[in-house]
């Protein structure tokens, strides 16, 4: 897998709740936090604190949550612009 550890949010003072846009009038409070939980889990598992099924687990509420492609490449692209971390490609790495 490659080298993701030293991908964190910018600023350590910095949370992952406010570093990301979420469009609040298109999810309801349970899906908003579908969301960030799967955030929250890929610096989890790069911390060695997740297994790798609960990983995936979390990735296909994700996706089920956002359920648009349009939407999920949207929202990828800003947590790339933030951590440099590629959804795809690291999800992708996991197989």
């Amino acid at each position: 897998m490659k080298n993701y550890k030293k991908l964190q949010p910018s600023n350590k003072t910095e949370t992952i709740e406010n570093s990301f846009e979420i469009d609040y009038d298109l999810f309801t409070t349970s899906e908003i936090i579908n969301i960030m939980n799967f955030y929250h889990n890929i610096f989890k598992y790069l911390h060695h604190q997740l297994s790798k099924d609960a990983l995936k687990a979390s990735y296909q509420l994700y996706r089920k949550t956002i359920n648009s492609i349009a939407l999920e490449k949207k929202y990828n692209q800003a947590f790339y612009e933030k951590t440099h971390i590629s959804i795809y490609h690291f999800m992708k790495d996991l197989h």
